[in-house]
C-alpha cells in the first residue's frame, strides 16, 4: 500500500484482464473453502446433535441482526468510491470499531431477553460470546475492504481459507470432547481472530487517529443507506428462523437451517467471489454505460450457467443428497430443501442487480428494494409458519418469483439496464436446467443401484451431461461456454500476483 495519503487505483482499461485473473483466483479460493466447509458440515453433523444446531440457529438470528450494524456499509463504501485516501479510511475504521464494541456490550446486556424469549438458559453465554465475536470482526472490516478494492484476492483468500480451516479444527476438537453447541461457538470465535489478524497483515495498512474534515460524510451516508437495506433485508432472511424456533421448536429449526445451508452453500460460494470481483470492477466503470451494461450481462450469464443447474440438481436429487451428506437422521430435511431449491433457482441471479445499484452509488434505491421485499416476505413468514415448515418453505419460494419483476423494473430505472438484458443473460441456463430435471425424472439409471453414494454420483453425472448437451444445443450456448473456457485459459496463462 502506498505511504501517501491517496490510495492508488487500477486503470479501468486493465479491467478485463484483472477481472479474469481475480475471478479465477476467487473461484479457486472458494473451491478450497467449499471443500473445507463441506467436510466440516459432513463430519460435525455426525457428532453434534440437531438440537445443538437449533440452539445456534436461535442465537444466530439475534447475532446476524446485531451484525447488520457492525460495518454500517462502510466496507462497501470503501470499495465503491472511485478515489479515497488513508485519512478517510481511518475514520471509517474507528467508526467500525466503536460500533462493533457497542454492539458487543449491548448483546451482553440483552442476553437475558434471548433466554426469556426462547426459554433456554443455555443461550445466555452463547449470546455473550458470539456478541464479542462481532467486535473482533469489526476490527478487520476496512482491511478486508482494501484487499477487495484492489482485487488482491490471493491474499484475501489465504485469510479466508486459513480461518475456515481454523473453525473446522477447533469445532471438531470441541465436538469430540462432547462440547456440542459450544464447539461451534468456539470455532466461530477462532475463525474470526485468525481472519482479522491475517487481513491486517496482508493489507499492510495501519489506521491513523481519526481526523475531522476528511470528506468522510458522503461515505458514511452511502454506508447508512446500505445498512438500511441490510436492516430490512434481515427480516426476510432470518424471521423464518425466529418463527420456526418459537412456534415449531428447536429440532425442526435444526432441519430447516441444515436444508437452507445445504442448498445455499454451493450457490453462495459461487456467487460471492463473482460479486466480490463485480463490485470493484463495475465501480471503476460506473460512468461508461455501454461497457458497464456489457460487463453486467456477461457476469450474469456466467453466474446463471453455474448456479441454476446446482439449484435444479438439488431439487432433483434432494433425498439422496441428504442421506450422503447428513445421514439418515436428517431425512426430514429433503422436502424442505426441494422448496428452498426452487427459491435458489432465481435468487442468486436476481440478487446480482443489487451489486449494480451499489456500484452506481444508488444505495438509497437499493434500500427501497429491500424494504419492499422485506415487508412482503415478513408477512408471508408470519402467516405460513402456522401451517408447518414445508408450507413456509413453499411460500418463501413462490413469493420470490412474484416479487421479482416489479422490484427489478423499479431498481433498473435509468441505469441503462433493462429486463430484457436480464432474460438475455439467464434464459439458456434456466431452460437447460428445467429440461434436464424433467427428462431425468422419467429416465434415471441411478435407480438401478442400491448404493446411495454411487446413486448420487450417477445422478450428478447424468444431470451434468444432459444439462451441457442442452446448453450446447440452444442458440448462443456454445459461444457462452467458449467464452467461459477462454477466460479460464487467460487467467491460467497470466496468473495473478
Amino acid at each position: 500500500m502506498s505511504k501517501s495519503n491517496k490510495i492508488v487505483d487500477f486503470d479501468s482499461k486493465d479491467l478485463g484482464r484483472k477481472s479474469v485473473r481475480s475471478g479465477m483466483v476467487n473461484m479457486g479460493g472458494q473451491l478450497l473453502s467449499v471443500i473445507i466447509q463441506l467436510t466440516s458440515t459432513v463430519v460435525l453433523a455426525r457428532i453434534i446433535s440437531p438440537d445443538s444446531y437449533g440452539i445456534i440457529g436461535m442465537v444466530m438470528a439475534v447475532i446476524i441482526f446485531a451484525g447488520l450494524f457492525r460495518d454500517l456499509g462502510l466496507s462497501t463504501a470503501t470499495i465503491q468510491r472511485k478515489e479515497i485516501n488513508s485519512n478517510q479510511i481511518s475514520v471509517l475504521f474507528w467508526v467500525n470499531a466503536a460500533v462493533g464494541l457497542g454492539l458487543s456490550v449491548l448483546l451482553a446486556f440483552c442476553s437475558p431477553l434471548v433466554v426469556w424469549f426462547y426459554g433456554k438458559p443455555e443461550l445466555l453465554w452463547v449470546t455473550v460470546v458470539l456478541g464479542i465475536n462481532i467486535f473482533l470482526s469489526s476490527l478487520g472490516a476496512q482491511h478486508a475492504a482494501l484487499l477487495n478494492r484492489h482485487m488482491q484476492f490471493v491474499k484475501f483468500n489465504v485469510a479466508k481459507i486459513s480461518s475456515a480451516l481454523t473453525y473446522f479444527i477447533v469445532a471438531l476438537i470441541g465436538a469430540l470432547y462432547g462440547m456440542e453447541y459450544w464447539a461451534l461457538v468456539l470455532g466461530a470465535v477462532a475463525q474470526t481472530i485468525v481472519n482479522t489478524a491475517l487481513v491486517w497483515f496482508f493489507s499492510g495498512w495501519i489506521p491513523g487517529l481519526p481526523q475531522r474534515n476528511t470528506g468522510s460524510r458522503d461515505l458514511i451516508k452511502y454506508g447508512l443507506n446500505l445498512t438500511g437495506f441490510e436492516f430490512v433485508n434481515y427480516f426476510s432472511r432470518n424471521l423464518d428462523n425466529v418463527l420456526i424456533g418459537k412456534v415449531i421448536g428447536a429440532e425442526v429449526l435444526g432441519y430447516y437451517t441444515r436444508a437452507y445451508r445445504l442448498i445455499m452453500f454451493p450457490i453462495s460460494n459461487i456467487r460471492t467471489p463473482l460479486a466480490a470481483v463485480a463490485l470493484p470492477g463495475l465501480s471503476s466503470i460506473q460512468s461508461e454505460k455501454l461497457l458497464f451494461r456489457s460487463y453486467y450481462t456477461q457476469l450474469l450469464g456466467i453466474l446463471s450457467v453455474v448456479t441454476m443447474p446446482i439449484a435444479a440438481f438439488t431439487f432433483f436429487a434432494a433425498e439422496p443428497i441428504v442421506l450422503v451428506v447428513l445421514g439418515l437422521d436428517w431425512l426430514p430435511v429433503a422436502p424442505i430443501m426441494q422448496w428452498l431449491a426452487v427459491a435458489a433457482f432465481l435468487q442468486p441471479v436476481a440478487g446480482l442487480f443489487g451489486v449494480v445499484l451499489l456500484a452506481l452509488g444508488l444505495a438509497k434505491r437499493h434500500m427501497h428494494c429491500g424494504l419492499i421485499s422485506g415487508i412482503v416476505l415478513s408477512l408471508v413468514f408470519l402467516i405460513s409458519v402456522n401451517y408447518g415448515v414445508e408450507v413456509l418453505a413453499m411460500a418463501y419460494a413462490i413469493s420470490g418469483y412474484v416479487l421479482f419483476i416489479p422490484i427489478f423494473l423499479y431498481a433498473s430505472k435509468n441505469t441503462g439496464i433493462n429486463l430484457s438484458d436480464f432474460y438475455k443473460g439467464v434464459w439458456r441456463a434456466a431452460l437447460a436446467s428445467i429440461i434436464s430435471v424433467i427428462i431425468l425424472s422419467f429416465i434415471d439409471f441411478a435407480d438401478y443401484f442400491d448404493n446411495i453414494y454411487l446413486s448420487v454420483f450417477i445422478k450428478a453425472f447424468e444431470f451434468i451431461i444432459t444439462y451441457l448437451a442442452f446448453i450446447l444445443i440452444l442458440p448462443g450456448g456454445k459461444t457462452l461456454l467458449l467464452m467461459i473456457v477462454n477466460r479460464i485459459r487467460q487467467s491460467l496463462l497470466k496468473p495473478t500476483s
